[in-house]
């Protein structure tokens, strides 16, 4: 690659990085985390009861307890089984209320759905509504760009599998790392970048068929949904091996969808589905096992980008994985930082104020997403967060945090300032070091 070309790679690389690299970093912190969202549920939430003989609350017995206990005409509109909850049941109105029970007919707080529904949100949404979802496909796509950018930059991979130079200078130290990290988990980053790229912009795109459900013509219209349990039954008669995770009623059109996953397929999450009429008659079914082309590449994407498709291990090495990834963007923006004080900060302030912003951001990010789970630890009920109270708490944590490190990294940045080589001519520019991009 000729000079101007690899001098362009570079800029594109590093401005993509500047541009959106706060942004992919608490994305890639946030999706780290909500990974794990069923188990940060059962952290925060109150204590379920085991299950034993004497809880053994049956789907029609929590369904039939949970409608009498709301008062309203609003109809039922899903009723969520604990293979999707983690051990209880919740049903949701169609005016938005819902309740819950556990397996011994005892009522759940609502503070267990509001952890994974809080780390979800943030990370999918960034609190934007359905529009969000188009804005983080944006920043998976910068993400695309800036790992391809990455990967033009360094065309040494093999050699830089094993380089982490110490001893020669924090600064080398760190370009090496950013490399290393980059180039081991370059598959990683480009499944990461490219899935939620997808699932932000493909209805943006034209996509939106691709979510179809199964479909039938309308039914005769029921009152009182009809068994659960012999639907359930059913289910498992027509599609064997589907686990059911919840039902959506939908009375006015006669029809009710028990939709659940496929275990040992990647094109799981909640796309199997068996229709059925108001008497409990099987109406249609949609195997995503079936499904070819555009669509079953689309029902991958999903369990490929959250690693829900084989088991408690993958998702733990996403966990990993996606911190790395977090590590990665963290150590390009303090690089850039780096260079604007080697390049300007003999001169001006501005590379100490990068440093300084760079730091404080970074830990208002994290604080803007552990304060909320802590809180919901403590007090339950505190998680219930909208996007007002989630940027609140992220401009609180930034002001209260940054303070208490000013002092600190000023006298560390005036050390490293000073032990810098002094420029050869007052006013001059270094030339990008490519080797810290």
């Amino acid at each position: 690659m000729k000079g101007s070309a690899l001098r362009l790679v570079y800029r594109i690389h590093a401005w993509m990085g500047v541009g959106f690299g706060l942004v992919v970093l608490a994305l890639c912190l946030t999706g780290s985390v909500a990974v794990l969202r069923a188990d940060i549920v059962g952290w925060v939430g109150s204590p379920l009861p085991p299950v034993s003989n004497a809880c053994r609350l049956a789907p029609d017995q929590a369904l039939a307890r949970m409608s009498n206990g709301l008062d309203g005409d609003a109809p039922v509109r899903r009723l969520s089984l604990p293979a999707l909850t983690g051990g209880y049941y919740e049903l949701r109105l169609a005016d938005g209320r819902r309740t819950a029970l556990d397996y011994c007919g005892n009522g759940v707080a609502p503070d267990r759905a509001e952890a994974g529904t809080f780390l979800v949100n943030l990370h999918s949404r960034l609190f934007l509504g359905k529009s969000g979802r188009w804005v983080v496909g944006g920043f998976g796509v910068a993400m695309l760009v800036s790992t391809l950018t990455g990967v033009l930059l360094h065309r040494k991979l093999v050699s830089q599998l094993f380089t982490l130079r110490r001893g020669r200078g924090a600064r080398l130290w760190l370009s090496d790392a950013h490399k290393l990290i980059g180039v081991w988990l370059l598959p990683f980053h480009l499944l990461i970048a490219l899935t939620g790229a997808w699932l932000g912009l493909y209805a943006v795109l034209g996509g939106a068929g691709l979510d179809r459900q199964a479909s039938a013509p309308r039914a005769a219209a029921f009152v009182v949904p009809p068994s659960v349990e012999a639907m359930l039954a059913q289910a498992h008669a027509v599609m064997p091996g589907i686990v059911p995770v919840f039902i959506d009623f939908f009375p006015e059109r006669g029809h009710v969808s028990v939709r659940g996953n496929l275990p040992g397929h990647l094109v799981q999450r909640h796309r199997a589905e068996v229709l059925f009429d108001g008497s409990g008659d099987v109406l249609a079914t949609r195997d995503p096992r079936m499904e070819s082309g555009l669509t079953r590449i689309h029902g991958m994407m999903m369990p490929l980008h959250l690693g829900d498709w084989a088991g408690n291990a993958v998702r733990w090495l996403y966990v990993f994985l996606g911190l790395g990834s977090t590590w990665l963007v963290w150590l390009g923006l303090r690089l850039w930082v780096d260079r604007r004080e080697r390049s300007d900060g003999i001169l001006y302030k501005r590379g100490r104020s990068a440093m300084l912003g760079l730091r404080t951001a970074a830990f208002g990010l994290v604080g803007g997403v552990s304060i909320p789970l802590l809180a919901g630890m403590v007090k339950p009920g505190a998680m219930n967060l909208d996007g007002q109270s989630f940027l609140l708490t992220l401009a609180m944590t930034a002001v209260l945090v940054g303070p208490l490190l000013l002092s600190h990294w000023r006298r560390r940045d005036a050390s490293s300032v000073d032990q810098l080589p002094q420029m050869s001519k007052r006013g001059e520019r270094a030339e990008p070091d490519r080797d810290g991009c």
